[in-house]
């Protein structure tokens, strides 16, 4: 299939002589049916099987069972007993009981937005399950399947418009070719295919119609378009308030230098009229919100996410852009070429200046978010909703280079050929849960790379981000420190007689639990090249989100944390697939890493080696020790 893929891809892209071109519009409808066929592949095999009433999700979902079939958007942890609803939901619905609006109400923190793209496909089930004398309980499996097909089609419903966007400056291979890598290339594929119900693809959509609904205004402005774009803005602006940026799409479109600028200024004062609907229309989805808010808190505009806020003065713009840890760029490889078509301003010349304004205010507003590394998903979510924009300036890349020599149209095809490739790798390991892309780092993922099996070394290097040595070819050359707590009367020494141990240690509440800290010798380590930090330990109790970090603190030039809990459950599945997340209780075991000696390092830095309970969670440890190794 990746041999097919390359051939299409060179063909199609690039108009290389395969004789007389083997005529280009077949080519690149081959390729673009190739995407969608891979793509339900991996539909049926893996999506179809993933639930999607958990996390945001489900949270978006809420209002649709709430309002129309249990009335309980005011306390909305309490479901019935007995309705086939499954734990998951109840569980996450009980911690909703901690959040508290000024009224006493339950505080579901997402807007209604989601659930108003929902509804229809809610409603069709709802009724349908009712008739047919089915589970009508909000919740069931039909319900779930309800959500992905909603997210299915609305990022189908997208690449269309998308489409049809692109075919307004570019031929139909280019367009084509840029609608297929834009799902097969990129995390729209994740959302699209495997993770149904969240509101990245209804946006996606809500952003192709408006660009697509900006171009036929700006071709004929009639009322009834105003009306449409401000309805589909203010869709975007109530699904995620930060979006509002939207707004100058329209506005910008068709702006390109100061002849231009006027030029839409008087287009303005022309239809004013028209922008006058669509500054109501704009309103029309958010005034429900409002009301909503004003009932549950007693106020028309409610900040629903408590302590989670902007840091508007530390925007982490690099790491969100380029880290491993859901960056964007290393899961959507092919938008590199986006960011090489912003220079292309003859190719993008109508969006010219909706890119440069929405792009840098966007990646700016989303990368200021306290969690900008967007959890519970492949990548950096909200970029999806702007693909849409950047289509413009990837499209026009690839057709730019159209003119370049044959040895540059078989790099970018084959560079095109790999992303989809990794794209695909990623997405199977997320789904089988030997890659959780918030937690990430680039050597893991180069570890890993089309691999769906764990090693331990693999879940090790996912933690510090450092390839660990191959044990057999090191020799040890001693001991430098070891607790085993066996002569201490305090209450948290345990006396162990199972094990033959005397005592072990109980870490409770507590954070922190130092182990040693001692300075760095040159003369004492001579030839050591790696630490080697080991220890024993036991869960009572399910670890939580929060994990157990085993923790080696070289005077701030090296810090590596190592998760204990599923190191502990890994050495107990043989034979069985390992995830990330694994986790055992009750049971002792090893945890062992290696970190390399710093360069550099002078008599007198300082090491330490600690474990860290992120979660104050309980948790038993003995035995443990630093050797030097080389």
């Amino acid at each position: 299939m990746f041999r097919a893929f390359f051939v299409i891809l060179s063909g199609t892209l690039y108009q290389i002589d395969l004789n007389a071109y083997m005529n280009i519009k077949h080519l690149s409808k081959l390729f673009f049916g190739l995407s969608l066929a891979l793509s339900i592949f991996m539909l049926v095999q893996f999506g179809v099987k993933r639930n999607s009433l958990h996390g945001d999700a489900l949270g978006y979902y809420l209002y649709l069972p709430a309002t129309f079939i249990y009335h309980n958007n005011t306390s909305l942890e309490k479901l019935p007993d007995g309705n086939n609803i499954s734990d998951d939901v109840k569980t996450y619905v009980r911690i909703l009981s901690d959040k508290r609006t000024p009224l006493g109400y339950t505080n579901n923190q997402y807007t209604y937005g989601v659930a108003l793209m929902e509804a229809p496909f809610f409603f069709a089930t709802h009724f349908t399950a009712k008739a047919m004398g089915r589970p009508a309980n909000g919740f069931s499996n039909a319900y779930n399947y309800t959500l992905k097909f909603a997210s299915l089609l609305y990022g189908i419903l997208g690449l269309i418009l998308v489409y049809k966007i692109l075919r307004q400056l570019f031929p139909e291979p280019v367009a084509l070719i840029t609608t297929s890598l834009l799902l097969t290339g990129t995390n729209l594929f994740w959302f699209t295919i495997l993770q149904g119900g969240m509101s990245h693809t209804p946006l996606f959509f809500l952003y192709a119609a408006l660009m697509l609904l900006s171009i036929k205004l700006h071709n004929r402005p009639t009322v009834g378009r105003f009306i449409t774009i401000g309805l589909v803005a203010g869709l975007i602006t109530i699904i995620r308030p930060t979006d509002i940026v939207c707004l100058f799409i329209p506005l910008l479109y068709n702006v390109y230098n100061m002849q231009s600028a006027i030029a839409k200024i008087k287009f303005i004062k022309d239809n004013s009229k028209g922008i006058l609907a669509a500054g109501l229309t704009f309103f029309l989805p958010i005034i429900p919100q409002l009301c909503y808010w004003k009932y549950m808190t007693g106020s028309f505009l409610y900040y629903s996410y408590g302590d989670q806020s902007f840091s508007w003065l530390h925007p982490h713009i690099i790491e969100g852009l380029f880290y491993f840890s859901n960056g964007w760029l290393p899961y959507a490889m092919v938008m590199i070429f986006a960011l090489a078509g912003f220079t292309l301003y003859k190719s993008i010349r109508p969006w010219a200046w909706a890119l440069w304004v929405v792009f840098p205010v966007y990646v700016y507003i989303i990368y200021c978010w306290y969690c900008f590394n967007y959890i519970n998903g492949l990548g950096s979510r909200p970029m999806l909703h702007i693909y849409p924009l950047l289509s413009v300036p990837l499209a026009a890349y690839l057709h730019h280079i159209n003119g370049n020599k044959l040895f540059t149209k078989i790099g970018i095809s084959a560079i095109c050929l790999i992303s989809i490739a990794i794209n695909m790798s990623y997405s199977i390991q997320q789904y089988k849960g030997v890659l959780l892309s918030e937690q990430s780092n680039m050597k893991f993922n180069l570890q890993m790379l089309f691999r769906t099996e764990l090693t331990y070394n693999d879940l090790v290097t996912n933690d510090i981000a450092q390839f660990q040595p191959d044990a057999n070819k090191l020799t040890k050359l001693f001991t430098w420190h070891c607790e085993n707590f066996e002569d201490s009367l305090s209450p948290k020494f345990i006396k162990d007689n199972i094990h033959g141990s005397k005592y072990y240690f109980a870490m409770g509440n507590d954070e922190f639990m130092e182990v040693m800290s001692d300075t760095f010798n040159k003369e004492k380590f001579k030839d050591a090249h790696w630490l080697k930090c080991s220890g024993k330990f036991m869960y009572p109790f399910p670890p939580d989100y929060f994990k157990h970090l085993f923790i080696l603190d070289i005077d701030h030039k090296s810090w590596s944390g190592c998760k204990i809990e599923n190191k502990i459950a890994f050495q107990n599945y043989a034979g069985k697939p390992a995830t990330l997340d694994i986790n055992q209780i009750n049971t002792w075991g090893t945890v062992y890493y290696f970190v390399p000696i710093p360069p550099g390092l002078k008599n007198g830095h300082r090491i330490k080696l600690f474990v860290w309970n992120t979660g104050r969670r309980e948790l038993y440890m003995d035995d443990l020790c630093v050797e030097l190794y080389k």
